[in-house]
């Protein structure tokens, strides 16, 4: 497979409940990424790129347990990675799952911890202190969850930074704009809140997630 790789290194997170391990360059999300924005190698994995003619910056691979590198041959070869936390350089998709099975075994990574640990405390200063131990293990969907666990708190300015920097990280993700809509409104940003709920809506129609956003529209002070 000849593609442009990233040369940034790669974080990688496993949830055995799941069965999936996700492998993405420092400081990216693959959260709310379009269909051309992925290289489907069969039905349980794919590579990733940063749109959709960008370079590949890691893989999405869904039945881990039962992944057989012998039975994809070819990904010995194709594109490389760094991945730090298994001390590897240079390494192929199916040399990363064989060291991860050696490394991490059937544990959940330390951002599934914390992540899942977060959404069970949900609304609360438990929830803000798991999303923030979430966000230090280089998971940055957690800017996510921090930023409305945060609103939910009262602590709009501090969620306002959080869910804009997740619209710039995943900008195809309807609820990631609702949510920074919220935070615009709390602080009477009514502009920008108006500007983001309609980017929510419009995402909406091009097959985005379902959200709040039409109603909190319509509620907003003309």
């Amino acid at each position: 497979m000849d593609v442009e790789v990233t040369k940034a290194p790669l974080f990688l997170s496993h949830d055995p409940d799941y069965d999936w391990l996700v492998a993405v360059e420092f400081g990216a999300v693959l959260d709310g990424k379009a269909d051309e924005e992925y290289i489907p190698i069969d039905d349980d994995c794919a590579f990733a790129r940063r749109d959709g003619d960008g370079p590949v910056i890691g893989f999405v691979l869904n039945e881990y347990s039962a992944y057989d590198p012998a039975a994809h041959a070819d990904l010995f070869e194709g594109p490389r990675f760094d991945v730090p936390v298994l001390g590897l350089e240079q390494a192929s998709l199916n040399e990363i799952v064989l060291s991860a099975r050696a490394t991490i075994g059937g544990l959940s990574t330390a951002d599934v911890v914390m992540f899942d640990l977060a959404v069970g405390e949900q609304g609360s200063a438990e929830a803000e202190l798991a999303w923030r131990a979430c966000l230090t293990t280089g998971n940055m969907k957690a800017h996510f969850g921090l930023g409305y666990t945060l609103w939910e708190l009262g602590k709009n300015h501090e969620a306002y930074r959080h869910l804009r920097l997740y619209t710039e990280l995943a900008p195809r993700n309807a609820w990631a704009w609702c949510w920074f809509g919220k935070a615009c409104t709390s602080l009477g940003e009514l502009h920008e809140a108006r500007a983001a709920f309609e980017r929510a809506l419009e995402l909406e129609e091009a097959g985005s997630f379902e959200t709040d956003a039409e109603e909190l529209l319509r509620s907003l002070p003309r």
